[in-house]
């Protein structure tokens, strides 16, 4: 009896409940895609189809509902037994005017904002198919530039924000994320992130003081929301390949270039005969058109290597305590064999209400990452340069044993041409570098009465990481090390901890006059240490792994050990805001900042600022313009710093050595014995102070058309002061440089964003965005009485001398050489038959010392035993820029500039019922690239006898030539006419190609007809790399970053599986690229540091094919 009891009890409730369906849609009648229909108070929810409609089956009569979107306000609706509701959404236009994140627990309502934002939604940032959040921001912020070094996965990305503010120290933006400082943001990945805001002006930047100078990167990564537990699951793989190659020379050409390097760099015997020893008789040349070639770029490059990652994340809780965790893993392979990088990251967070007032928030994270090769610049034994340059063909040992004997060769020499090249070299030539991360952040927010937050926070950071390199016997370093291998292993570790306590208040006076109010304390500490090991002599055939595990199996080379100078620094700051009816707005910032970088007496920075905006369309007299929904007019000025400079510029530098004092500056002698020394050559500067940035920004916020237009123009003006620079000091004192704040810079600039809905219907939209900067960095002033400083790119070759110019007046990054004016013609030289050679025609100067005719002398630039070899036909020529008659480095001048002119992005994002399709864009206009690369596979630099390949437009039909292959093969200048005539009667047929009879000529005679229309130099003749004007090439480019389509399943299909979303999609990132620059890629190092846009030694880019699917339960 009980039990049928209960069973008719069930039954009756049963039958209480109905099936309720319908529609929603918004203001104007078109259905709501995917918006969120719950039964209040349970778990049974369902999402809108393409055309708004919903079916709730098992509801209460007397139920509920609960319609949500994203942008709408959420309407509650009484069932009262209706089976069929339909229910419009009105739109919310506070969170269509979004809350964006200012710092320190700070939020504001984009309507209320006096500074410059720009904002990218964590939606945004999933939906490129990219492992990084760096990489993700490309193109979508006005003002914010964000570049890879290069293609090798992990590079470095430089993030700038409206700029660069400082010549030679940091001019990184500070990136916070969840409230605390960390190095940058380049491993964390999308899927984790639920907004970015990047703070661009000092009205906004002056609340983080003396690390705001350069703009203010916030990430707020997701937080779980109250109610039923969601787990989504996310996946990508990816297939990536070289997206471009350079043109090479193939094995014939290759093999005619070097006959004739071999006979044109010099007449004796000693090359040609090294030529035919490698590559037989020059007669049998056209056995090389079928011989096999070499593409080194295929080798290397060419794998097509696998990528992949993968993101599980939880969250859930309830009005009390909430959490969310997230693991993601990748492995990110790259299309040079052996290099990537792996990442794996766990990220928690959890929050809980002690009390109702007293909530506790816990945030540990870790990070793996694990990077394999050695890079563009180690790539092998010479980086990727040498692998562009190595030989496309190994000679007769590919025509078979006909015409290669190996029992007759050197062994050691054919162990090279087996063994060395670039494939192996790679395989011997290891990198693997192991980085940990433990973070563990904790906060306690107490809310005493309505408005009144006090809030503690505390963050630990603990990271550490193991560096190791290996280099076989035949790597350019093994071979300096008698062929034997050498191994090191580097350690570094770093500690830093940030403790910050705020007290915040919000209130209102009669509904209209609206307050924030900010007092806060800060300590940060953060210091490093180091340890290298590296040994040499290891026994030949031990492996990369078991050197790093057994160091003492070779003898040690080198051995450095450093504990840094702690960076510390205490911090007050307060901020004051206040609007009128959200019309009418004013904000005031003040931090003070003492920093342990600086000596005492000038370790204190003091950083204001005011902002203020009118929100014109407020005013009454703005009402009737129903299209216009927002105009606001916003102004700011303030003062931010850096403090994020080299440590230790005002103190001495010790060392410790047992055994020895020191050669300059000052000793002391601990109790152990041990004498500590002066081992910097900076003489230390005790009045070393700040670098300041004063910024000025004006705005108008724009939206139109119900907010379907959105148009923000702005106009800043920065100006930083007390520059920071390594100025020569004499060296009487022991020293070569010192740290002086030396000038001025100021930056000027204006952005444009626009966004909005191009087309919007029943089942489809199309919206776009657009972003426009553009930014010039002039230098204001520099030390003492100089106007400019001459520099030097890291990259580049020491021939290249100074070739980058900072200059008072000038733009930061001007490229600095000679001008490149063709080849010396046969008019400007006299034939001198009894030398055999060509004489300059004789100059002639008038009374004020210029040239007025005569041949340009560029004798003295290479060395004196090559006193005039360089002034001859067809060898490269310089301008003459001074009149002296000879080239040498008053000739030199501006050739380049790096700045871009405009730069910036665009994106389209569409939806076609289940589709949906996204596409982005950046864009660099009108700035130039220096090809060091293109420079050095134009010259014979460090060739000697190593047989290096050019590119492929010195083919004996363009390049200045010295040995004749069609009638010939000997040098033509020094030759009898007895050589030829023996060479004729060889059976060389005499006549021209459309059968008429040849001209017989020989020595200067044939060398001339011959070289009368060339066009290329010879590259034996360019042994010298100098920064020349040739090779400055516009680097204008517009890129395509990725294209993606998605498929989402129907949700009355995936729900009975549990499933909320499952969305597949393909994409191709870096599919196309507009532009005319002959290398790999023009985005390199762009408006990065003095020296930028050096082209040498880049990991090439790559396309991925990527396809993925996105699951939520």
């Amino acid at each position: 009896m009980l039990l049928l009891l209960v069973l008719c009890v069930g039954f009756n409730a049963n039958a209480q409940n109905i099936t309720v369906s319908g529609t929603v849609v918004d203001g104007t009648e078109e259905p709501m895609i995917g918006a969120t229909v719950t039964v209040e108070g349970t778990k049974n929810a369902v999402a809108t189809d393409i055309d708004g409609n919903f079916t709730l089956k098992n509801v209460a009569k007397n139920a509920t509902l609960v319609v949500s979107y994203i942008g709408y306000k959420t309407e509650k609706v009484a069932v009262n037994g209706q089976t069929h509701i339909n229910i419009t959404l009105s739109e919310d236009s506070e969170a269509l005017e979004e809350v964006v994140v200012i710092g320190y627990g700070g939020t504001r309502a984009r309507r209320d904002l006096t500074g410059s934002v720009g904002s990218v939604s964590g939606a945004k940032l999933a939906a490129v198919p990219v492992t990084s959040a760096a990489v993700a921001l490309q193109g979508k912020v006005a003002g914010v530039q964000v570049t890879t070094v290069d293609g090798q996965p992990g590079a470095d990305i430089n993030i700038r924000v409206r700029g660069a503010t400082s010549v030679t120290q940091s001019n990184d933006p500070l990136y916070i994320v969840d409230g605390f400082q960390v190095d940058n943001i380049n491993d964390i990945p999308p899927s984790d992130i639920q907004s970015i805001d990047i703070l661009k002006d000092a009205s906004l930047t002056a609340i983080y003081g003396a690390k705001g100078g350069n703009g203010v990167v916030i990430v707020t990564t997701k937080s779980a929301q109250e109610g039923k537990t969601q787990v989504s699951f996310n996946a990508q793989g990816s297939v990536s390949h070289i997206s471009k190659k350079l043109d090479l020379m193939n094995a014939y050409d290759f093999v005619d270039y070097q006959w004739d390097f071999a006979t044109g760099r010099s007449k004796s015997s000693g090359p040609a005969q090294l030529f035919r020893y490698n590559f037989g008789n020059i007669r049998d040349l056209d056995l090389y058109r079928s011989a096999p070639t070499h593409d080194w770029q295929d080798e290397v490059m060419g794998n097509d290597p696998f990528s992949y990652s993968t993101n599980v994340s939880i969250g859930g809780g309830n009005d009390k305590t909430r959490y969310n965790i997230s693991l993601t893993q990748s492995d990110d392979r790259g299309i040079i064999m052996g290099s990537g990088v792996r990442r794996t990251n766990i990220h928690t967070k959890l929050q809980t209400k002690i009390l109702p007032n007293l909530t506790l928030q816990f945030n540990p994270k870790v990070s793996y990452r694990r990077d394999e090769g050695a890079g563009g610049d180690n790539v092998g034994t010479g980086g990727i340069i040498d692998v562009l340059r190595y030989r496309p063909t190994n000679g007769i040992r590919e025509l078979g044993d006909i015409f290669w004997t190996p029992g007759a060769a050197d062994p050691d020499q054919e162990a090279l041409f087996e063994y060395t090249n670039p494939v192996n070299d790679i395989k011997t030539n290891v990198r693997k570098k192991h980085a940990y991360t433990i973070a563990n952040q904790a906060a306690l927010e107490y809310k005493p009465i309505n408005g009144l937050t006090l809030r503690t926070e505390g963050n630990f950071t603990f990271a550490f990481s193991d560096d190791n390199r290996f280099w076989g016997p035949l790597t350019d370093t093994g071979k300096k090390n008698q062929t034997l291998p050498v191994a090191q292993v580097e350690k570094k570790q770093t500690n830093q901890y940030t403790w910050t306590t705020t007290a915040s208040y919000d209130w209102s006076i009669k509904e209209k006059n609206n307050f924030y109010a900010l007092v806060g304390f800060e300590l940060y500490h953060k210091q490093a240490k180091s340890s290298n090991q590296k040994n040499r002599y290891f026994p030949r055939e031990i492996t990369a792994d078991k050197a790093w595990d057994n160091m003492g199996l070779g003898k040690a080379w080198t051995s450095t050990t450093e504990l840094g100078t702690a960076d510390r620094t205490t911090s007050y700051f307060g901020q004051l805001s206040y609007n009128y009816d959200h019309k009418y707005l004013l904000s005031a910032t003040f931090r003070a900042d003492g920093s342990t970088m600086f000596a005492p007496g000038h370790q204190w920075g003091y950083f204001p600022s005011v902002s203020g905006a009118w929100v014109i369309s407020s005013e009454e007299f703005m009402k009737d313009l129903t299209w216009l929904n927002e105009l606001k007019f916003r102004v700011a000025i303030g003062k931010a710093g850096n403090n994020r400079i080299k440590a230790d510029m005002w103190r001495y530098i010790y060392s410790i050595n047992s055994s020895g004092g020191p050669n300059f500056g000052e000793s002391t002698l601990n109790p152990d014995g041990e004498i500590y020394y002066d081992t910097s050559n900076y003489l230390p500067n005790p009045d070393i102070k700040w670098e300041t940035t004063l910024t000025r920004n004006f705005a108008f916020d724009i939206a139109l058309f119900n907010n379907r237009l959105r148009i923000t123009p702005e106009y800043y003006w920065n100006t930083t002061s007390d520059l920071i620079y390594e100025a020569d000091v004499l060296t009487t004192l022991g020293y070569g440089k010192q740290y002086q704040n030396i000038g001025q810079v100021t930056n000027r600039g204006f952005e444009l964003s626009i966004s909005g809905d191009i087309l919007r219907g029943k089942d489809y939209v199309l919206s776009a965005n657009f972003n426009l900067g553009a930014n010039k960095m002039k230098v204001d002033k520099l030390t003492g009485d100089e106007d400019y400083l001459d520099l030097r790119h890291g990259r580049a070759h020491t021939d290249a001398g100074n070739n980058y110019r900072l200059k008072v007046g000038g733009e930061v990054g001007l490229i600095y050489g000679y001008v490149y004016d063709g080849l010396y013609g046969f008019d400007e030289f006299t034939y001198n038959s009894a030398k055999q050679a060509y004489d300059p025609i004789p100059q002639v100067f008038d009374e004020n010392g210029k040239l007025v005719s005569g041949t340009v002398l560029m004798d003295n630039m290479y060395n004196p035993n090559d006193q005039g070899a360089q002034t001859q036909p067809g060898k490269p020529k310089f301008k003459d820029l001074n009149g002296d008659g000879i080239i040498d480095q008053n000739d030199k001048k501006v050739i380049g500039r790096t700045t871009p002119k405009l730069q910036g992005g665009f994106g389209l994002n569409g939806q076609w019922k289940n589709f949906d399709f996204t596409a982005n864009f950046t864009f660099f206009l009108d700035f130039d690239v220096y090809n060091a690369t293109a420079y050095r596979l134009s010259s014979s630099m460090n060739n000697k006898n190593n047989f290096y390949n050019v590119l492929s437009k010195f083919n004996k039909d363009n390049r200045w030539t010295y040995t004749d292959t069609d009638w010939r093969w000997e040098h033509m200048l020094g030759n009898s006419q007895t050589e030829w005539d023996n060479f004729e009667g060889s059976g060389v047929p005499m006549v021209n190609p459309d059968g008429s009879e040849r001209k017989k000529l020989w020595g200067f005679e044939r060398y001339q007809y011959v070289n009368g229309n060339r066009t290329e130099w010879n590259p034996a003749d360019v042994t010298k790399e100098y920064t020349i004007s040739r090779f400055v090439e516009d680097g204008s480019f517009l890129r395509c970053n990725d294209i993606t389509v998605g498929y989402s399943l129907p949700a009355n299909i995936i729900s009975k599986a549990g499933m909320s979303k499952c969305r597949f999609y393909a994409s191709v990132t870096n599919p196309f690229i507009i532009t005319s620059y002959s290398g790999y890629d023009p985005e390199v190092d762009v408006q990065s540091g003095l020296t930028p846009s050096y082209d040498m030694n880049r990991y090439p880019r790559s396309r991925s094919y990527v396809f993925g699917l996105n699951l939520t339960f």
